[in-house]
């Protein structure tokens, strides 16, 4: 399947307005703004970007802005093909103009990445981590809560979850290019979201809920479109073929947890229609949880932590 060509996404991040050159078939982006690449394959991918809340990292922005993570990559279309290129729209919040990356590596005790009982747009701050939740979609239907690439609307925790009060949620109708998700970068610095070294860790878990297959997905760069921030594949047609939990867990109205091991090499890996790439967790991008095209949605993730 084909992903999207990320030279034709323009993410704006925020109220300031950021650009990035850099989403693919299937994207992700930060709460308050989004960074890098989005979508699935297909036509487009819309990010929703979140704006008020955030922890501003060292280096990176000021105090109180927030920044966006970036889109992920495409599946492979039914038919084999590559889906056709498209702009997808990431949602993620404000943050500072874009700038350089800083280094973020993850300490073994700090394992909580977001429970979201904060209520706002930004994961935890343990373990160097500075990134941000968003939406998007490949722009076929109306998604909720919207993609917005202007950053007025952050994206917020929805009430009720696995934990006591908040959890992340999306919904939205069938899709008809390549579908729809959310997710969250580890490691946004100045409008840019930068590699994090999770070498630490063991692996993901998180808990969801809801009515249909997700594909819960990590980005690396090699996997990323190098138009995107951090990216560093050329193959055209052939990037955004990121590492995934394998079966994709069927969600259901009772709270459930997964479990991503980063060094299993049957329920941890690509799709297998793009460029092969090893998986290197010092040099993680963001996860994202997306579903396919024509499948109505309506889902939502908590309580995300390293193991």
């Amino acid at each position: 399947m084909k992903t999207l060509d990320l030279s034709l996404c323009t993410l704006v991040l925020g109220a300031f307005g950021v650009s990035f050159a850099a989403c693919s078939a299937q994207s992700e982006g930060p709460a308050t703004r989004p960074t890098g690449d989005a979508g699935s394959s297909g036509s487009g991918i819309v990010v929703t970007t979140a704006g008020s809340a955030g922890t501003p990292s060292s280096g990176a922005g000021a105090p109180g802005t927030t920044a966006g993570a970036p889109g992920s990559g495409g599946a492979p279309a039914a038919s084999g093909g590559a889906g056709s290129a498209g702009a997808p729209v990431l949602g993620g919040g404000g943050s500072p103009g874009k700038g350089s990356c800083k280094v973020a590596v993850g300490a073994a005790a700090d394992l909580a990445i977001d429970d979201l009982e904060d209520g706002d747009n930004a994961i935890g701050a343990l373990g160097q981590r500075s990134g941000f939740w968003y939406t998007y979609n490949d722009g076929t239907a109306a998604q909720i809560p919207a993609p917005d690439p202007s950053g007025a609307v952050p994206f917020k925790a929805s009430a009720g979850g696995h934990s006591a009060m908040f959890s992340a949620h999306t919904s939205g109708p069938a899709f008809t290019t390549w579908g729809a998700g959310m997710g969250f970068d580890f490691n946004n610095t100045s409008a840019k979201s930068c590699v994090y070294n999770a070498s630490a860790y063991t692996g993901i878990k998180f808990w969801a809920k809801g009515n249909a297959a997700i594909k819960a997905m990590v980005k690396v760069p090699g996997t990323t479109q190098s138009t995107s921030d951090s990216g560093t594949c050329t193959a055209t047609g052939m990037c955004e073929d990121h590492y995934f939990l394998q079966p994709k867990p069927i969600l259901t109205d009772t709270w459930t947890q997964y479990t991503i091991d980063f060094s299993s090499t049957t329920t941890f890996g690509q799709e297998g229609w793009g460029a092969k790439v090893a998986f290197d967790k010092a040099n993680i991008i963001a996860v994202q949880f997306q579903v396919g095209m024509g499948v109505p949605f309506d889902f939502s993730v908590d309580d995300i932590t390293f193991y």
